[in-house]
């Protein structure tokens, strides 16, 4: 008794137990096929909010199926995952399910994502309860049911296709997804594989049930099939279609390329332009400033020597009226002032070149400044043009600019520290030396002559011997106007040489090399571009 007692107490203590885990594992049994329906979104906003990858075969090769977040909402911490998963496909499905055509914002984020050279096909996600079906006139076209359905449709297209291009947009197309998901959403033996948990999904398709009747009905209305055959062709030429999109990829590459090539050569040309102007303003200036100093520098130098034979000439009359009965008085005295008065030529000459090389050296430099701050002038207003095209602020275009040139800019730089360094022609005039000398042996001579010859009646004989000489002075004179202006014009060639050598060809050079860079970016925007031609010109589907 005791032991009967016992079992019937573990019993009545056990049975409950059992009999509701015998409950739980029938359930489990029954539920073990209705498994679909846990994905399906609840109406909650960003329901998806990661890349789920479901994988299935068709014809004995493997596919992924991508489901990324949605667009119309605030996507933002979803965009890198967005991209990423689109960046790998090759057809691309954009579900519209807002019944009307995309807004703006909208039509921006498909073309910020989908502008990756994939093959889109839209769809048109319908939404309609059982009640709108309930007639049989209602269940005689989805389209016709749907009296916007048309509309949309097309205007989804419209905006893929002036996002995408036509090429791209392969498709779009109506869809009452929740009517062909329950329409399908059944086992080999005609029940129900909804899972238990979604009482909406199946309150749904048992009211879609009653209307049509039948599951193929109900698949057929929503247009399922159709979207089933698009996924079936895309399987069935995936090879060609990837070899197609990535050539696609490597088409846009190129032309992104080519794009920013040549915007960054209209930029470049631009900024060369007016460099180049201001260069060859600057060349002009300094060019101009040079033949102002050439006249002044040719009259003063002559001025000088003209100044040299008048007091050599009153001097040597001087010492014939002062000095004619002694001849070795008479070339002592001019000797003395020919010395002195060549002395004081020469440092007259020397203080001519100085000034000369003093006003030149500052004209170039304050030509240089010149175009070094209109240089950066220039290249702010460059950078504050390229912000305000880039939507920037004010202020915050203000503190994006500098004024650290680089690259074919970097030169005005030093340019301008080379001005400001100082312009140094060095010494290309040659030394005063005996430039005059020559002629005094001549004239002593002549003196001599005059002297002698001319003793006789004192007053009329001083009077000629006078004209005599400063005749003789005359005639060395000219033969060494002649010499020193030849002298005068080869100092200035030498000056000019060197300007051109120093710095007019360094600016010349300048505009060279942006020339240069201009070349430069048509050559490779020529070559990207015939690489483009070659890609393109391939069959379908061969790279």
């Amino acid at each position: 008794m005791h032991e009967q007692h016992s079992l019937s107490e573990l019993v009545s203590d056990r049975l409950p137990t059992l009999l509701k885990q015998q409950k739980e594992l029938e359930r489990l049994q029954r539920c073990a096929g209705q498994v679909d329906g846990e994905i399906v979104g609840t109406g909650q906003a960003d329901f998806t909010q990661d890349n789920v990858i479901y994988q299935f075969s068709h014809q004995g090769k493997n596919f992924q199926l991508i489901d990324v977040p949605g667009i119309e909402g605030n996507e933002s911490k979803y965009e890198a995952m967005v991209q990423a998963a689109i960046a790998k496909a090759h057809l691309v499905f954009y579900v519209n399910g807002t019944n009307k055509k995309p807004e703006s914002e909208t039509a921006q984020k498909i073309k910020q994502y989908l502008n990756r050279d994939a093959k889109v096909y839209a769809i048109c996600n319908l939404r309609g309860k059982a009640d709108s079906y309930e007639f049989e006139t209602d269940r005689e076209s989805l389209e016709r049911t749907h009296k916007d359905a048309v509309a949309t449709r097309e205007q989804t297209r419209e905006v893929l296709e002036d996002i995408l291009g036509a090429e791209l947009v392969v498709g779009c197309q109506s869809l009452q997804g929740l009517l062909g998901f329950t329409g399908v959403a059944f086992d080999e033996r005609g029940l129900t594989s909804i899972h238990p948990s979604r009482t909406d999904l199946l309150k749904s398709q048992r009211a879609y049930k009653q209307d049509f009747g039948s599951q193929q009905a109900m698949r057929s209305f929503s247009q399922l099939d159709q979207l089933h055959q698009v996924i079936g062709n895309g399987c069935a030429n995936f090879e060609v279609d990837i070899v197609e999109s990535n050539k696609r990829k490597v088409l846009r590459l190129l032309q992104d390329t080519v794009n920013d090539l040549q915007k960054q050569r209209g930029e470049h040309q631009v900024f060369s332009d007016k460099i180049g102007a201001e260069i060859l303003e600057c060349q002009d200036v300094i060019r101009k400033s040079f033949q102002d100093l050439k006249s002044s520098f040719s009259s003063k130098r002559g001025s000088a020597l003209d100044r040299f034979f008048n007091e050599l000439t009153s001097a040597a009359r001087e010492a014939v009226e002062v000095h004619f009965s002694d001849k070795d008085d008479v070339e002592r005295v001019i000797q003395q002032h020919v010395s002195e008065g060549q002395q004081r030529l020469s440092e007259r000459l020397e203080q001519i070149q100085e000034q000369l090389l003093e006003d030149l050296s500052q004209a170039i430099e304050r030509a240089l400044k010149r175009l070094q701050e209109n240089a950066e002038r220039v290249s702010f207003q460059q950078r504050l043009s390229e912000a305000a095209s880039n939507s920037l602020s004010l202020s915050s275009a203000m503190d994006a600019i500098s004024f650290n040139f680089s690259d074919v800019g970097s030169f005005l730089l030093s340019v301008g520290g080379y001005a400001l360094s100082g312009f140094g022609i060095g010494t290309v005039f040659p030394g005063i030396g005996n430039i005059v000398g020559a002629i005094v042996g001549g004239l002593f001579g002549l003196v001599a002559a005059g002297l002698s010859y001319f003793f006789g009646g004192r007053g009329k004989k001083i009077a000629e011997a006078q004209e005599q000489v400063a005749k003789a002075i005359k005639a060395e004179r000219e033969n060494v106007t002649r010499t020193f202006n030849r002298d005068t014009e080869a100092m200035l060639v030498k000056i000019k040489e060197q300007i051109e050598g120093s710095v007019l060809n360094q600016l010349t050079d300048e505009r060279r090399k942006m020339a240069d860079v201009t070349a430069l970016f048509d050559e490779k925007i020529a070559s990207l571009q015939a690489l483009k031609n070659q890609v393109e010109a391939k069959p379908y589907g061969t790279i």
